[in-house]
């Protein structure tokens, strides 16, 4: 008899509640630490900004970590930010997201960068996440992917100065500077 180490969702759903962050890809289990508190500002920052907007024109939900996605039985993963439109709620069930949000967005840190420009990035973009923004404190900047067969293109690299902006947002134009701002 052969037991498996890999880990499913309904592994993920056991594992007590604590400040870490789990997620599993391809049934390998991911811990990343509770974010410090520049990274939740950052993240604040976006979401009074964007969920304005979207409210404002019914584009559809968005939704902050934690929450999981699931993208299959042994691949879960755990956004700082989704977006789903307003034509797909339909994913937004009881307990997670059941399917790839049309935005994702990580806030970069010292710890997860390298998950979030490696296999994060292949692994939404093969799930078919349509945008993948990484927002970078250390740098102050933003990059946006667009899918393309399967595979990510860079379509933004916003510095200060420059306003955040996206097709799945018509008219939204946030400038960078405004993402990063804070009273620490």
């Amino acid at each position: 008899m052969r037991l498996s180490t890999k880990f499913t969702y309904e592994d993920l759903q056991s594992i007590p509640q604590d400040r870490n962050r789990y997620e599993i890809i391809d049934g390998d289990l991911l811990v990343s630490p509770a974010p410090v508190p520049y990274h939740q500002i950052i993240l604040g920052n976006l979401y009074r900004n964007l969920s304005a907007w979207i409210e404002q024109h019914g584009l559809g939900e968005i939704l902050f970590a934690p929450v999981n996605v699931v993208f299959s039985q042994s691949t879960v993963l755990e956004p700082d930010l989704i977006f789903v439109s307003r034509d797909r709620l339909s994913i937004i069930g009881e307990k997670n997201i059941g399917g790839p949000p049309d935005l994702v967005v990580e806030i970069l840190s010292e710890s997860t960068a390298h998950v979030d420009r490696g296999i994060k990035l292949k692994q939404y973009a093969l799930s078919g996440v349509k945008e993948y923004w990484m927002l970078d404190p250390e740098s102050k900047t933003a990059e946006v992917y667009r899918a393309e067969e399967n595979a990510y293109q860079l379509v933004g690299h916003y510095i200060e100065g420059k306003s955040l902006s996206s097709p799945l947002f018509p008219g939204f134009a946030l400038p960078v500077v405004t993402l990063f701002e804070t009273t620490l």
